[in-house]
């Protein structure tokens, strides 16, 4: 193989255009904080619709721009947080990217992130304080004084605290995140995060035409959203192909491509081109490749396989299986000496198949083979060159098969596998394909995919190439921290959409009494059974004919919900999280830890609710920030679904 490139790049035909020169790595990016949570100054917002006061917002530029938005006055609205306020009073005027937790400013009245230096972007303050995490998850109360203030260093020149003394505001952890040691801890995990951002903006930066298969791949699975102007692109070359290719990998590409971008393969540009990957007459022409992401990219939706498929999934199975090697490696064809590349990518496509003894035995063996031929510095070869494509493979064929790339296996003497990625890393963000080499595109791409699926691993979402099978029309509504949860708990039928033609979710809307009920009763269905029923109080405003009414019911019976008063329910009423930590208390027989939690928002939970709120948060169902609880905050469809993900794989007794 030339210059000993990377077989997943070789083999896929990814495109060697030169890319423009990329402005320095971004360092300006929202510090994450855990899901389900809620700053404590939520306290005394408004409900029900109705405003509660007014807020000051005062937009500071850098010296030259001066003042954009002198002090102002703005009516304070139900639910209202330093982004909303500041949207709706300059509309237009305000770019972002991400939603909810990830939210990000990156620019306000054509000053923007970078415009002024490596380190120059936008912070917040709010009566004085910078607050930690994003500013559309920071709720605002009446009097509060919001300052947005472009910073050229950080933060620093404009007071925000320093990363390292706890603040992160609006330009997150700073710094060159990342550098260093990694050893899968929180604070690896959020600088990664801050790396995915970075390469994520200069991938943006681009014309969307010049974007590869990879890279559109990496903004889809990255929480983040793809150019349209990417897919009708991509439409129009599928369309001058005649949906037909001669390597497979090119096909295979795009399917993984278009189904990032949250389009459906089955009916792309006119052809079905999932059809055309498990009818491929040449789909091994490329040696191993070809079966490999064949399974990758029919698992990315989980698409149905007729019985006469030329391949099935368990041809391709099959397939894989007899090519590795007696060493545990896996090789480009039969009879030759197996290579990391290679073994790497076959334990991505294998790893759905676990369940099967024959399958798990081989991703075993795999795993101890790449583990043996890891170098002393952490890294891997291909042929006789250390390069970064084939350490970045590996990182994504462990996190798919859910074993840890940190973990003790590959750690060796000189530093961990993650250490040895993130050497490659070239001064301005990119990464190069050999040690101490240029910034390549290449290199980079696929180190961003390594860093997005470990990202993924360690938060505990689904794997690099496994996608959610359904899409809905408000699905660039969804937060990133959400997306996977919420698509999840549809497939297993947890939470339904809110309509049907078009499918959509409505993922900000409050979730109400009687949707979390009719949640609660199918994620207990089996403890409720178990439960003795009794008779529960009609509620006058829940009638037999609503499609609630049984699960509202049930969920009376066994004493998990109650009326608002003797007769009424109050079914479309969005549930608050007090309610919810009650709902779930009772639902799963949860008890309060010995310990307790000492709430600086005590006050404010009723006493009666109190145990539930302490035994949610110490089975990690339901979080405080910053020491608060919030139990007046509402709960969102989006929020509801990650809830209901950690209520499916809880097991009360641990």
């Amino acid at each position: 193989m030339p210059n000993a490139r990377s077989l997943f790049s070789s083999a896929l035909s990814l495109s060697l255009r030169k890319h423009r020169v990329w402005p320095p790595a971004l360092l300006l990016i929202v510090a994450m904080i855990a899901c389900l949570t809620a700053p404590a100054s939520a306290a005394g917002i408004a409900v029900n619709g109705t405003t509660a006061g007014t807020v000051t917002l005062s937009v500071i530029g850098d010296a030259q721009r001066g003042t954009l938005l002198p002090a102002a006055q703005v009516v304070l609205q139900d639910g209202d947080t330093a982004y909303s306020v500041l949207e709706r009073t300059m509309p237009g005027k305000v770019k972002s990217s991400g939603s909810g937790e990830t939210l990000y400013v990156s620019g306000i009245d054509g000053l923007s992130e970078l415009d002024l230096g490596p380190k120059s972007g936008w912070v917040y303050e709010v009566d004085g304080v910078y607050p930690a995490g994003s500013a559309s998850m920071y709720r605002l109360k009446t009097g509060d004084a919001v300052v947005w203030r472009y910073t050229l260093d950080l933060g620093a020149d404009v007071g925000a605290p320093a990363p390292e003394d706890g603040g992160t505001a609006n330009a997150g952890n700073g710094g060159n995140a990342g550098s260093g040691g990694t050893s899968g801890n929180e604070a690896a995990v959020a600088a990664y995060g801050d790396d995915i951002a970075a390469l994520r903006k200069l991938l943006l930066a681009k014309p969307a035409a010049e974007l590869s298969e990879w890279e559109a791949f990496a903004l889809g699975r990255s929480g983040g959203g793809v150019p349209d102007a990417y897919l009708a692109e991509l439409a129009a070359q599928v369309k001058a192909a005649g949906g037909t290719y001669r390597k497979a990998t090119d096909l295979e590409r795009i399917v993984l491509a278009v189904r990032a971008a949250g389009a459906d393969p089955r009916a792309f540009a006119g052809y079905d081109l999932a059809a055309a990957v498990y009818d491929h007459a040449k789909l091994t022409l490329q040696g191993a490749n070809g079966p490999i992401f064949a399974l990758l990219a029919l698992d990315s939706g989980g698409f149905d396989l007729p019985a006469d498929a030329l391949w099935t999934r368990a041809k391709l199975v099959d397939w894989l299986l007899a090519l590795q090697n007696a060493d545990g490696s896996f090789p480009l064809s039969a009879g030759e000496a197996g290579n990391a590349d290679i073994t790497a990518m076959a334990l991505a496509a294998l790893a759905p198949y676990a369940e099967a003894a024959s399958a798990a035995s081989a991703i075993d063996h795999a795993v101890q083979y790449l583990s043996s031929v890891q170098l002393p510095n952490g890294g891997f070869k291909l042929e006789r060159d250390e390069n970064s494509e084939t350490a970045a493979q590996v990182v994504i064929g462990l996190t798919a098969a859910g074993r840890d790339p940190a973990g003790a296996a590959f750690v060796k003497a000189g530093g961990s596998l993650l250490d040895a990625l993130l050497a490659y890393r070239t001064a301005d963000g990119r990464f190069a394909h050999t040690p101490g080499g240029a910034a390549d595109p290449i290199a980079t791409e696929q180190a961003l995919l390594a860093l997005i699926a470990y990202d993924r691993y360690a938060t505990g979402a689904p794997a690099l190439y496994r996608i959610a099978a359904e899409r809905f029309a408000d699905e660039r509504q969804i937060a990133g921290w959400a997306s996977d949860a919420v698509h999840e708990a549809y497939a297993a039928k947890l939470l339904s959409g809110t309509s049907a033609s078009p499918l959509r979710f409505e993922p900000k809307r409050g979730i109400t009494r009687a949707e979390f009920a009719a949640l609660l009763v199918r994620l207990a269905g089996d403890r409720l059974n178990a439960l003795p029923a009794t008779d529960a109080a009609a509620f006058a405003d829940a009638p037999t004919s609503a499609w609630y009414y049984a699960a509202v019911m049930r969920a009376a019976g066994a004493g998990i919900v109650n009326g608002v008063s003797a007769s009424a329910f109050k079914p479309g009423d969005p549930i608050t999280r007090e309610q919810m930590a009650v709902m779930i208390g009772r639902a799963f027989g949860l008890s309060e830890s010995a310990s307790g939690i000492a709430w600086r928002d005590a006050s404010r939970i009723r006493a009666a609710a109190l145990p539930y709120v302490n035994a949610v948060a110490d089975k990690g169902i339901l979080l405080g920030a910053a020491g608060a609880f919030d139990p007046a905050g509402q709960v969102t469809r989006e929020m509801a679904a990650v809830t209901a993900l950690r209520l499916k794989n809880l097991n009360p007794a641990s």
